[in-house]
């Protein structure tokens, strides 16, 4: 059941009291991978004092993995395991409520931590009190490491103008053309658990985390550096790939003809949770539902003929929305050709 967030649970802890740092990792056969993972943490200059996992029904050695590191391992290690599989979403949302911790770091388990990733985490935490998540940037490897010459943010173009945007206070505009918080790299307050709690099974958890905390007023904040290696290989669930506009237009004619509706009830989802902790506040309402109302645009728009497209395509450019909620010209283009 829900609570409503009071002003008491909003104001964070007091820069004198010493943090308590929990890691929630989420792990499916990692076998592969989790090993390396793990000895990236136990490297790490600020070790955490928590080390929760939930381990999804792996059907390979993963757990005797888990059993093997919590025994040597320096900090506390919980192991959890699924009985029936949850997800990833409902799997990080169950690893995020067990952690006791008042800063949670977000851990996938194929990644390889840099050594003073959780320290820097902790120094800005400890430097913003009133900050509700942080994230970072991340060196994109192959399969064995190997740097493949960009980060994640040149790779989903979160650019130096959105970062100055994004600094200036306007994160729900950044956040509603596109995501640009990766899980792993994330760390959040423990305050904004009533927040953000349980996650939508319609969103990925860490852009549901992002846009929620930062449309409900509580500001987010990045860390201008890779703190993390995101291994790019053929069994993760959602990689981090750098496309061409070209491939993004081959893109286009797979994606589900229902996508923008979809993309729409997402942002209901949103309102809704909003609404259900007094966080909603009017401008950010209105940018909702102008949010909302481009998506079932762009949705009607697939669904009508091509010569009849140019009317609407004309009106949503006219309204500025496809500027504002998506990638102006370049929508254009695929709503066109689609």
């Amino acid at each position: 059941m829900l609570n409503k967030l009071n002003k008491s649970e909003t104001k964070f802890k007091s820069k004198d009291k010493k943090l308590i740092l929990s890691i929630a990792m989420c792990t499916f056969n990692g076998a592969d991978y989790l090993t390396e993972q793990l000895d990236s943490i136990v490297k790490q200059t600020r070790l955490p004092d928590e080390l929760i996992v939930c381990d999804d029904n792996s059907a390979d050695i993963t757990l005797q993995i888990l059993n093997k590191f919590r025994k040597i391992a320096p900090f506390q290690v919980k192991i959890y395991n699924n009985t029936e599989r949850l997800g990833s979403t409902k799997n990080f949302e169950k690893a995020i409520n067990l952690c006791q911790g008042d800063v949670i770091a977000l851990s996938d388990q194929d990644d390889l931590w840099l050594p003073h990733k959780i320290e820097k985490l902790e120094n800005i935490f400890k430097s913003n009190h009133n900050i509700g998540y942080v994230f970072s940037d991340a060196l994109i490897v192959d399969e064995q490491l190997h740097s493949l010459g960009y980060t994640m943010w040149e790779g989903i173009h979160f650019s130096i103008k959105q970062r100055d945007i994004f600094k200036q206070g306007h994160q729900v505009e950044v956040l509603f053309k596109h995501n640009v918080v990766t899980g792993s790299t994330m760390a959040i307050k423990s305050e904004i658990k009533n927040l953000i709690l349980p996650i939508s099974e319609k969103w990925i958890h860490d852009a549901w985390i992002a846009l929620l905390v930062s449309a409900a007023g509580i500001n987010g904040n990045f860390i201008e550096e890779s703190l993390i290696k995101y291994r790019q290989h053929s069994t993760q669930l959602i990689g981090g790939k750098k496309f061409s506009f070209s491939e993004q237009l081959r893109k286009t004619y797979n994606i589900k003809s229902n996508s923008y509706s979809i993309m729409a009830k997402q942002f209901e989802d949103i309102l809704d949770r909003l609404i259900l902790m007094d966080k909603l506040k009017a401008n950010t309402k209105l940018l909702i539902n102008s949010k909302i109302k481009h998506l079932q645009t762009r949705q009607n728009i697939h669904e009508i003929s091509h010569l009849k497209r140019f009317y609407w395509i004309f009106k949503e450019l006219f309204s500025k929305r496809y500027h504002k909620f998506s990638n102006g010209w370049k929508s254009v283009a695929k709503d066109l050709l689609y």
